[in-house]
């Protein structure tokens, strides 16, 4: 999914200055995500989205819950620049959530995808919106990006 490694990329280049610059973005469905929510975040639910920096869970892409929604399961790799790496993060998407949200926002589901990545990877890179001010500071910069993504 081309789409996804550049908006991950895009995120990291423009606001990310120096420390570990590698993300790993797994594609995947419902009842997977819900694992992935439920074991970490202590959710049963299905969420869009679940991004974590590598010092709080490291690994759950390649060795977490089993994955029973149609074998979607694509793992991406996105490192920034071109010297040696370190892993940021992992950011699981739910595709089927994607699918749902852009129908219900009106939006594509590429739209949607590439939003969610750039907002994930902002999260690995610290942004957070629990606070309208981060909140306005957060999404203003996935618009920024995504509007760099999706109209190049």
């Amino acid at each position: 999914m081309k789409l996804v490694a550049n908006a991950a990329a895009a995120a990291l280049n423009a606001e990310h200055a120096e420390g570990p610059d590698h993300v790993t973005v797994l594609i995947t469905g419902d009842e997977h995500i819900r694992e992935l929510n439920k074991k970490f975040k202590h959710t049963n639910e299905i969420t869009d989205i679940l991004s974590f920096n590598e010092a709080s869970v490291s690994g759950w892409s390649k060795n977490g819950a089993t994955n029973d929604d149609q074998d979607i399961n694509w793992p991406i790799s996105v490192t920034a620049g071109d010297i040696e790496s370190r892993t940021l993060g992992e950011i699981a998407i739910s595709l089927p959530q994607v699918n749902r949200q852009a129908a219900k926002n009106g939006t594509s589901a590429d739209h949607e995808l590439a939003m969610l990545t750039i907002h994930g990877v902002l999260h690995l890179l610290g942004y957070h919106h629990a606070e309208p001010d981060e909140e306005r500071v957060m999404f203003g910069k996935t618009d920024a990006v995504l509007a760099a993504v999706l109209w190049k």
